[in-house]
């Protein structure tokens, strides 16, 4: 018995540790911290379905508690030896950047919840991602609540300085002046843009980093020789038909109607991109897994549309379009032998 308590104690501190180190790299280290943000729910959600509820909330509680505390003290210090550059700028403000640390380990939490429940695919990602954007939404409004400022006034403000701090990296980076009074000049309009869409773009944000940890603990669950039916072929999921009609919809709102009509319009359509996007790298690795091309000539191609912003745009076009052209011939049967061509 003691055994077991001394080796979960043990596992308990490695989810911890692997954890906050992540959370460090994300805050001195800005380039690399944001894939690494990326992956901050896995060590909750492994440890989550390896070692039961318990462990997993220990593991998550600790490390948000862990984290606020850091972050605040770090905020504090007149030692620029202790301070990071992102904590000492005016834009952050750990009781807002908080929620998005919160955000992802609630991710992880909640997939796992889901997962154990042994519900769909579909079912665990929306069910994780409303509990997560639920949660937040809710400690978001009661932090407003406990200010002098509204909901709105406080993501403008956030937005400001944010985008301050952003013009003071350019100008650090040597961008021309021409370039920073452009800036300059169209910042009330960037501000009033990013304010009003800021929910579909946290949105967009969690279902990336959700859909991404669902790709890897696939990868991992398997390596160990567990196999879950749920997550058994990812590569041939498809968006419902129907929700092709809903872009359209919205597409056609925003032509006719006013800019506010039109606002609500793009942020739905914002929100419900990533899923074509997911269909779209599904197709892919469908493609990669049927012609067997190597793993390193995959992350080489996934490396690439990660970091280029037409190749999104182009995967999403692709998961978009399959509803009608079926890429992968999905569901389509093979007159001779009467047999599904899925294989």
């Amino acid at each position: 018995m003691g055994n077991i308590k001394d080796r979960l104690f043990i596992e308990l501190l490695f989810g911890i540790a692997i954890s906050m180190l992540i959370v460090f790299i994300t805050i001195y280290m800005p380039l690399l911290g944001f894939f690494m943000a990326i992956i901050l729910p896995m060590p909750i959600l492994y440890f989550r379905l390896k070692l039961g509820r318990n462990i997993g909330a220990t593991i998550m509680f600790v490390v948000l508690a862990m984290s606020f505390a850091a972050t605040n003290m770090l905020s504090g210090s007149t030692d620029p030896e202790l301070s990071s550059s992102l904590i000492k700028s005016s834009s952050f403000t750990p009781s807002i950047d908080m929620l998005f640390y919160g955000a992802l380990l609630l991710i992880g939490f909640f997939l796992g919840e889901f997962i154990e429940m042994r519900l769909s695919i579909e079912k665990s990602f929306i069910y994780t991602l409303f509990s997560t954007v639920g949660v937040c939404s809710a400690l978001f409004f009661l932090y407003a609540l406990s200010t002098d400022q509204g909901a709105l006034d406080l993501v403008s403000k956030y937005v400001s300085d944010n985008l301050k701090l952003t013009l003071a990296l350019y100008e650090d980076m040597g961008m021309s002046p021409e370039s920073i009074e452009a800036i300059v000049a169209s910042m009330e309009a960037i501000e009033y843009l990013l304010t009003r869409i800021i929910p579909a773009l946290v949105i967009t944000l969690l279902s990336f980093i959700l859909w991404v940890n669902i790709l890897f603990i696939k990868k991992i669950l398997t390596k160990k020789g567990i196999s879950l039916i749920e997550l058994e072929s990812l590569n041939l999921w498809r968006a419902p038909d129907y929700l092709v009609w809903v872009v359209i919809f919205l597409g056609i709102l925003m032509m006719i109607f006013g800019k506010d009509i039109k606002m609500i319009a793009f942020n739905c359509i914002m929100i419900i991109m990533p899923v074509y996007f997911f269909q779209g790298i599904a197709i892919i690795s469908f493609i990669f897994e049927k012609k067997r091309l190597p793993t390193l000539f995959q992350i080489a191609i996934y490396s690439i549309i990660a970091i280029q912003q037409v190749l999104i745009l182009a995967i999403i076009g692709l998961g978009f379009f399959d509803t009608w052209l079926n890429f992968r011939k999905i569901g389509v049967i093979n007159g001779s032998d009467g047999q599904s061509s899925d294989g």
